[in-house]
């Protein structure tokens, strides 16, 4: 098969394979010379026709480094790749610590929810009452009738509560509450809650109720505004939308 090739700019050939060889060997040719044969569609480097085994060039020096890159980007950790873009918005949202939610606006934000759940469970009552108690609450002296209705609105109310807590803060990072206040419940890392550390939130503020609340009280006191189930699940409540 004879083949052809560009030497200071002049066409070269027809030569045999063996003679295009040799010129590669001598040094003559290398990997950036032109080179065509029947069956090639153009004129190729001789490094991308594969048959020849040639290299491809070596850049005579690496090209210069950037004097002044500007300043919304930082080096990348592989200087290889050149720079990163990083937006000013990310670059000071890095800077600037998280605001933490402060014990009264939190209690606030509790309140809050607090009125609608009451307000959801009471809807639950009345219709416990009507499904088992002839559409009338138990009371006092009934004893045996108000443990029967907290037996089974109590479970109820708990579920639609737990509901309550994973829906919002999965969608919203926050409560109804919450959100009204601009608040926002994240991990320490500022991450999003996972479904199972929101019910484990949700019944380790039991824990933070039965110590007389005490458990609450202590965000009046944390350098990061953390309550009790705060601490048992690594959790933080801060201020302010997502930034990004």
């Amino acid at each position: 098969m004879k083949w052809y090739y560009v030497k200071d700019g002049q066409r070269i050939g027809p030569v045999e394979r063996e003679e295009l060889d040799t010129r590669v060997a001598e040094g003559a040719l290398d990997g950036s010379t032109l080179v065509w044969r029947v069956g090639l569609s153009a004129w190729e480097p001789a490094y991308r026709v594969t048959e020849l085994g040639v290299p491809p060039p070596v850049p005579a020096a690496p090209p210069p480094l950037p004097v002044n890159p500007p300043s919304s980007f930082v080096p990348h950790p592989n200087p290889v790749s050149g720079w990163t873009p990083v937006s000013p918005r990310r670059q000071s949202a890095a800077s600037e610590s998280p605001e933490y939610a402060g014990f009264w606006v939190r209690f606030s934000a509790k309140i809050i929810d607090g009125i609608v759940l009451y307000s959801i469970g009471l809807l639950v009552e009345r219709a416990v009452a009507t499904l088992f108690f002839d559409g009338l609450l138990p009371a006092p002296p009934d004893w045996p009738g108000v443990w029967r209705l907290l037996l089974i609105a109590g479970p109820i109310n708990m579920l639609i509560a737990i509901t309550y807590a994973v829906y919002f803060i999965r969608r919203h990072e926050a409560t109804p509450g919450k959100r009204i206040l601009g608040l926002r419940v994240v991990r320490a890392d500022g991450g999003r809650l996972g479904v199972g550390r929101i019910i484990g939130r949700y019944f380790s503020e039991t824990v933070s109720t039965v110590v007389f609340f005490a458990g609450y009280v202590m965000a009046a006191f944390d350098e990061e505004k953390r309550t009790l189930h705060d601490y048992m699940c690594d959790t933080r409540v801060v201020r302010g939308p997502r930034e990004d």
